[in-house]
């Protein structure tokens, strides 16, 4: 059954609910709406205190931008790849690979080199 487009101002709310599970089921419905409205509100759902939403978040990013085309979800999914938590930062990378466009291309090329210096140094 598809989702309804018309729960996307609901859905963006329930980013912020107390329960991490409404919060999680919100990010991956607006991933699956596809949406460029959800962008900015999931950008600030990388701040969750919650690795799981986070995740859930980056994955929604991403199923957005393969869906517009990406560019817009790059700069969440760039934020995503210094997450404190491994999960997090490995899904964002995965998406950025996915995305395949010239500006996620960039942000893992600059990622790859800084995290080898950091390996090195």
């Amino acid at each position: 059954m598809p989702l309804d487009p018309n729960a996307v101002p609901s859905l963006l709310r329930a980013l912020q609910h107390d329960d991490v599970y409404v919060r999680i089921v919100a990010a991956e419905a607006l991933g699956k709406i596809g949406k460029p409205v959800a962008i900015a509100s999931l950008f600030t759902t990388l701040n969750d205190q919650r690795a799981d939403v986070r995740r859930r978040v980056v994955r929604a990013l991403e199923r957005i931008g393969v869906e517009i085309g990406g560019a817009q979800v790059v700069p969440g999914l760039e934020q995503a790849l210094s997450d404190e938590e491994r999960a997090v930062s490995w899904t964002a990378e995965n998406a950025l690979r996915r995305l395949d466009i010239s500006s996620s291309r960039v942000v893992l090329a600059r990622w790859y080199d800084t995290s080898k210096k950091h390996a090195a140094g």
